[in-house]
């Protein structure tokens, strides 16, 4: 549906080449391609090994941030009190009457391994059909409200503002049910989709009813992935999705962001130590 139906795209840094995929390269293009979204398993992409890492790595953000939000109520007052952000902050958020500062990322951080490494590039780039760039990696905790009534923000049905082809990650630390606030994609919804039609991908505008949403696409093509941690999603935002509606318990996971090459901001900052000529091309594309 949304890639670009030419094997090759040119750009400032040279042209892109469709890679050499796995069989479950493949099947994940295919499912964006066909709907906007596929659902893998972290491991079969990357592996135990980067697994235990990235799990290691997570494991003090989710133990203090549960500790934190122990006595968190009943209700949220607003949205930054649903999710607890590891590593980026809204710009208005200040210190000592200060910005904060982008977060910093070394090469060999697993978030790093995992959100630029070649086997996940590979799949975003063959699904757009050029060179992507990582605007953002963060690692989210969802807190949950048992008495929580009214969706807020995300929590919504919406299109992702920043292009009409967005291209986002998501891997779940934790077990997802019902209860911790599940992705959820309406299928085909993204441009160029048999949905693209409804409310389509407008610049600044984001949310709507999600009554009439539901009524206008077929129950089949709303997916709700609930998973074991280690569910990895790969899916284009700019179709209609929301999560975060969490009642019962906690949804960790981290998140990555990719925009097209013309993209020159992004949310955080890197160390390469050395290694950035190592990199392969479309990893250092995404990086830089």
């Amino acid at each position: 549906m949304a890639a670009s139906p030419h094997p090759a795209s040119e750009n400032a840094a040279g042209e892109f080449v469709q890679p050499s995929l796995n069989e479950v390269q493949q099947a994940a293009v295919g499912s964006l391609r066909a709907d906007g979204i596929a659902v893998l398993d972290f491991r079969s992409l990357f592996g135990e090994g980067l697994w235990r890492e990235a799990n290691a790595d997570a494991e003090p953000f989710i133990r203090a941030t549960e500790e934190a939000t122990r006595d968190a109520g009943d209700r949220p007052a607003s949205k930054d009190e649903l999710i607890i952000r590891r590593f980026f902050h809204q710009a208005k958020v200040r210190v000592d009457g200060k910005k904060r500062e982008k977060p910093r990322f070394s090469i060999l951080a697993p978030w790093i391994k995992v959100a630029a490494g070649q086997p996940l590039v590979d799949i975003v780039n063959s699904y757009r059909g050029l060179l992507t760039r990582l605007y953002e990696v963060d690692e989210w905790y969802t807190v949950p409200y048992p008495q929580s009534g009214e969706r807020l923000a995300s929590q919504q049905w919406h299109r992702d503002p920043e292009d009409v082809h967005v291209v986002k990650v998501f891997v779940y630390f934790t077990d997802v049910d019902e209860g911790a606030g599940p992705f959820e994609y309406v299928r085909g919804s993204a441009a160029g989709g048999r949905y693209e039609h409804l409310w389509p991908w407008a610049d600044g505008h984001r949310y709507v009813d999600g009554a009439e949403l539901e009524a206008a696409v077929d129950d089949a093509d709303r997916l709700t992935v609930t998973g074991p941690a280690g569910t990895m999603i790969v899916c284009d935002t700019g179709g209609f999705h929301r999560g975060g509606f969490a009642r019962t318990r906690p949804r960790v996971l981290s998140t990555s962001t990719y925009l097209p090459p013309d993209t020159r901001k992004r949310r955080f900052k890197m160390d390469y130590t050395g290694q950035q000529g190592s990199l392969p091309p479309q990893v250092r594309f995404a990086l830089g």
